[in-house]
């Protein structure tokens, strides 16, 4: 796959960096969640630590997607946040201590004011937690707030998208309005950058694009495309199966009559109640 993606500076970034975050947008296509699983699987066979994010709950349509059970909704950040429900204005002085290696916040109230609980305290982490963050299908960074990393620094992302309508909002931008879909690009993606995937890449992989070009159905289909679901197929992905079409059916209703029940069947064929006209032949 021939791709025409900035493999130097990714590979740069890569180099630097060691604690990954892929993040997905907000109720994120099949699709998307299928690349960012993918490239989650192929970094950590890098020995990079690698968390994927998305502001919504995985549903039961994602399930077959290797690794989307550890998906989570929010980044861990790395700095702690203690949070005291007291007024600053009753505080004298905060410091710090070594006891004996631990580490020992105090906090002192001015004289006279309410005496602090530990009730009061609460904890919670903030920052990114991350070197590295690779955005999948995410139009701009405002969208990044909603999980944790409204503060990321830009020089920190990469941007995978395949919609025009995207922002270019980060160090190293990667659109391909070509691309059928984003499973596509991260394919190209690892071919270019040397990663060798394995099974479970190439089901993620070929899973996605063949949601996305409904089982290689739509018209955006190229080159690329085929050799993506070529090259899942060699490592041993098996096709996706089609989602068997609906069944019509004859729909009953209860009609209730003094003391019974009787079934009536709605919208029969014209000829249901026409009379029915049997011939036949006889030889003499």
């Amino acid at each position: 796959m021939n791709k025409s993606y900035p493999f130097t500076e990714i590979q740069g970034k890569l180099s630097l960096g060691q604690k990954i975050l892929i993040a997905l947008p907000a109720s994120p296509k099949y699709d998307q969640v299928a690349a960012a699983l993918a490239l989650s699987l192929s970094l950590q066979q890098a020995d990079k630590t690698v968390n994927v994010v998305s502001p919504t709950a995985m549903t039961v349509e994602f399930h077959n997607l290797v690794g989307v059970d550890k998906v989570g909704q929010k980044a861990s950040g790395t700095d702690l946040v203690v949070s005291l429900n007291y007024q600053m204005d009753n505080v004298e002085k905060i410091s710090y201590n070594d006891d004996g290696g631990k580490l020992n916040l105090v906090i002192q109230p001015k004289p006279g004011a309410p005496a602090l609980s530990e009730k009061t305290a609460g904890f919670s982490f903030a920052g990114a937690g991350a070197d590295l963050v690779f955005t999948i299908g995410i139009k701009n960074i405002n969208q990044l707030s909603v999980v944790g990393l409204g503060s990321v620094n830009p020089e920190t992302i990469i941007n995978i998208d395949n919609r025009p309508d995207n922002n270019n909002f980060a160090a190293v931008n990667v659109i391909d309005v070509d691309s059928s879909s984003v499973s596509e690009m991260i394919f190209g993606l690892l071919s270019g950058l040397g990663f060798s995937p394995d099974i479970d890449v190439a089901q993620n992989l070929l899973s996605g694009v063949w949601q996305a070009t409904d089982g290689l159905r739509k018209a955006d289909i190229n080159p690329d495309t085929y050799e993506l679901v070529a090259g899942c197929l060699r490592l041993g992905a098996q096709k996706p199966t089609e989602t068997p079409q609906p069944q019509k059916v004859w729909q009953v209703k209860e009609e209730k009559k003094i003391g019974e029940s009787v079934s009536q069947p709605r919208n029969p064929p014209p000829d249901w109640l026409e009379p029915k006209i049997f011939r036949g032949t006889s030889n003499n």
